[in-house]
């Protein structure tokens, strides 16, 4: 995590359109800065920042921040949460995330036939909360920086797409009934930014609920970090499950899961808790930012048909699903 003279420049560049996405997120607040920040880096990485003095500043900007707010996002999360929602909260939730991840997985080895690490990664970002989970998998299964960064882009967009689909397809499939509202968006909608973005297009009551639902997949985030590690080792050779093995669980998770249980047991400061959100939210951003300003038009290019396909799939297949278990479960 040693910053070196040569990233200053990459860092401040990807700190100062972080700031840039939040100011304008205030403008266009259903977007969410996260989205804003990606875009944005996608934008100018590839016309105004080309230079490659730009890169490692980027590349520790985009890896190290997101670190530090998956660990926090657990001071952020209690195991109460999952009482608040009742048994068919936590069933929806366990469905629609077990499906998602099977699907996802299905269409990518049969289908698209995109690389096991690939399908990994969009399975966690789609069925966890996006970007973040994907940063918590990459390392256990050895995907590559063009993986992470193509599923992360991927993903993000799908999240925009529900951004703004949902906000029409809930009222007028659950008859303005808030909680299933919630749980559509909260259940289906990739990023946690997202998520609130999305929900607050209904009312303040649907984003209350719907970041619940979000809480209940983040709080299975370690279960899935653990379930690809062990899916990855299955095709390597024993050496490399050694090697595979002593970063099986990364710190930010063992973090994680060890705020998640003190928030649940121990009275915090409101102070902690808000403080934990902000600083894990503005990382996301930072996250992003770096992505986009990583991601070069050839990698979009080289791959970006299939994985656009990909991402559009899994979307239908997600809402289509949440309605169909939400209307069994809630009826």
């Amino acid at each position: 995590m040693k910053i070196k003279t040569s990233m200053v420049k990459g860092i401040a560049l990807t700190l100062v359109l972080s700031f840039v996405a939040k100011i304008l997120a205030n403008y266009i607040p259903n977007l969410g800065a996260e989205a804003i920040a990606m875009l944005l880096g996608i934008l100018i990485g590839n016309t105004l920042f080309t230079d490659k003095k730009w890169a490692p500043g980027v590349k520790w900007a985009e890896k190290y921040p997101i670190e530090i707010g998956i660990a926090l996002m657990g001071l952020t999360v209690t195991l109460r949460t999952i009482s608040s929602l009742k048994i068919q909260g936590a069933a929806f939730i366990v469905c629609q995330m077990t499906a998602t991840i099977l699907f996802v997985l299905w269409i990518g080895s049969r289908l698209l036939k995109v690389s096991s690490e690939s399908s990994m990664l969009m399975a966690s970002g789609n069925a966890v909360c996006g970007s973040s989970a994907i940063a918590a998998v990459a390392p256990v299964i050895g995907a590559s920086d063009d993986q992470r960064r193509t599923a992360v882009a991927t993903v993000s967009l799908s999240g925009v797409i529900l951004l703004f689909l949902l906000p029409v397809i809930g009222p007028t499939v659950f008859h303005n009934n808030n909680l299933l509202i919630g749980g559509l968006i909260g259940g289906t909608v990739q990023s946690v930014g997202q998520v609130v973005g999305t929900a607050a297009l209904v009312n303040p009551t649907v984003v209350t609920y719907a970041t619940l639902f979000k809480m209940l997949r983040v709080i299975m985030l370690s279960v899935v970090v653990l379930i690809f590690s062990r899916f990855a080792n299955r095709s390597k050779t024993q050496s490399e499950q050694i090697a595979s093995k002593k970063f099986s669980i990364p710190w930010f998770v063992a973090v994680f899961i060890v705020f998640v249980i003190v928030n649940s047991f121990i009275s915090l400061p409101t102070l902690v808790n808000q403080s934990a959100k902000s600083v894990a939210s503005f990382f996301g951003v930072v996250n992003l930012a770096g992505i986009g300003l990583n991601l070069k038009w050839q990698t979009i290019k080289n791959s970006g048909q299939k994985f656009m396909l990909y991402g559009l799939l899994t979307v239908i297949f997600q809402v289509l699903f949440a309605i169909f278990m939400i209307k069994i479960l809630f009826a």
